[in-house]
């Protein structure tokens, strides 16, 4: 029996077979970047998924004496002392109402080592932009939102992390 196994092994020509008809199909994916979703109050917000280190159902968080309008204080998750920044007032989203349950969202930046967090009143999804599906946007009013596309109808609008994380100086 050895021996017929063998002897078929030799006779195949590896090289010469077309095995791509048992590989799995090919799917088109959508080539972009990843974003989480966000609500603050009625827009919606998205940040690269790459600066979320992870998002949270509930953090206490400690007001500071004197911080500016656009820190709400500090946390602690898992013993790292987080800035807890009110996202809205950065963003000059005067609309929005603080949620009765606010998710947490923790952004890491590539250039500084700390944390910061700012809440949301819900976090939608993770979805794939093409770059093609993003118009950019230069507003001086909010210089961290750097472009929108369209959502299932409603716009949404990009917030670039590095951009906020650097200008709040507090990492």
């Amino acid at each position: 029996m050895h021996d017929l196994i063998e002897e078929n092994l030799l006779a195949v020509d590896l090289p010469a077979l077309d095995l791509t008809r048992f590989s799995e199909p090919q799917t088109s994916r959508a080539v972009g970047e990843k974003y989480l979703v966000f609500l603050l109050g009625e827009e919606l917000y998205a940040v690269a998924s790459n600066t979320v280190a992870e998002a949270a159902a509930s953090l206490p968080v400690t007001k500071l004496p004197n911080a500016p309008e656009w820190l709400l204080g500090v946390t602690n998750l898992r013993g790292e002392i987080i800035s807890v920044i009110n996202l809205p007032a950065i963003l000059r989203n005067d609309d929005s109402t603080p949620a009765l349950k606010p998710k947490f969202i923790v952004l890491r930046s590539r250039v500084f080592e700390s944390g910061v967090a700012f809440t949301a009143n819900r976090i939608s999804e993770i979805v794939t932009l093409p770059d093609e599906a993003i118009e950019e946007i230069a507003d001086e009013k909010t210089p961290h939102v750097f472009g929108k596309t369209i959502l299932k109808a409603r716009t949404l609008n990009l917030i670039d992390a590095e951009k906020l994380l650097s200008t709040l100086r507090i990492n």
